[in-house]
């Protein structure tokens, strides 16, 4: 089982990266200009479904549904739908504003999705057909329709308060991801940590072959595997490691064979939800150094 604590700071990852995201782009004065421009439409269009939206978090929840996003929690809970009338929090519906929703909910995207293309065309960092700055979009458009203060001199504060979706997004099976363009390789590892996260709340097994397949041998705890193929790595650059460098350096930076050792398995055993390792027994670092150069690359 995943440490709770570990699941909460891959979510506060991507929070953050999140309000990053949206920073970098917020402070274009093409932003207020679009989204100003075409409040009054929007305005026009959500009309039917005004009386529901009666704050911020309201509008939030109905910009996020619109724009194809599910909110989901360390917890493993969702964030509740206005549209199911079974989902705690649902707006309470009248049977005319159920039926014309859907109609509501895909005009309004439509608008959302026009206005993003425009700040497309202004060569802007925005992902267009990506739902999260989309969602950023359309929550921005209906708060300065109903006269909400907007943060428009300060591109931080106002991504802090609309509190953006991520750089990431995740199935509800936990079966794969998609991404923002232009996400790093560390978003990318701390996406896949939710993801296996998610996928393991709702029944994913643990498929990996026990077995060595060759020899019927038990496979190696994945810990040490991975220590092996960082120590094949230091190999391949430094060819007369030793056992003692190893250890006598294993404080020091990622310049010396330890430290680098340390640093490099520090990050990999953490993607996979391990904690950080202890300085290897003279005994562990010596198998694992007779083992490697055995083997016939």
């Amino acid at each position: 089982m995943v440490d709770e604590r570990a699941a909460a700071k891959w979510y506060r990852n991507e929070e953050q990266w999140a309000r990053q995201v949206a920073a970098s782009w917020l402070g274009h004065p093409a932003v207020r200009e679009a989204v100003e421009a075409a409040a009054p439409t929007a305005a026009e269009i959500v009309a039917p479904l005004a009386r529901h939206m009666i704050s911020q978090v309201e509008i939030t929840r109905f910009c996020w549904r619109v724009c194809g996003i599910a909110p989901s929690f360390p917890d493993g809970s969702e964030g509740p739908n206005p549209f199911d009338p079974a989902a705690p929090g649902a707006w309470p519906l009248t049977d005319a504003e159920r039926e014309r929703a859907g109609y509501i909910a895909a005009v309004f995207h439509r608008l959302v999705q026009v206005v993003v293309q425009v700040l497309d065309r202004a060569e802007m960092h925005v992902d267009a057909p990506w739902g999260s700055d989309q969602a950023v979009i359309a929550v921005l458009l209906l708060l300065v329709s109903d006269g909400y203060a907007v943060a428009w001199g300060d591109a931080r504060l106002l991504a802090d308060q609309l509190q953006p979706p991520g750089v990431s997004a995740i199935t509800l099976d936990g079966r794969s991801t998609s991404a923002r363009d232009g996400r790093s390789e560390e978003m990318a590892r701390n996406a896949d940590r939710i993801r296996k996260l998610v996928r393991e709340r709702v029944g994913g097994r643990d498929l990996r072959r026990p077995y060595a397949a060759a020899n019927g041998r038990r496979a190696q705890p994945r810990p040490t595997v991975i220590r092996r193929q960082v120590l094949k790595e230091i190999i391949d650059d430094t060819p007369r490691v030793t056992v003692e460098l190893l250890r006598r350096t294993w404080g020091n930076s990622e310049e010396k064979v330890g430290g680098r050792l340390r640093c490099e398995l520090t990050r990999r055993l953490a993607d996979e939800g391990f904690p950080a390792p202890d300085k290897p027994s003279k005994s562990t670092l010596s198998n694992d150094l007779r083992t490697l150069k055995a083997r016939p690359d």
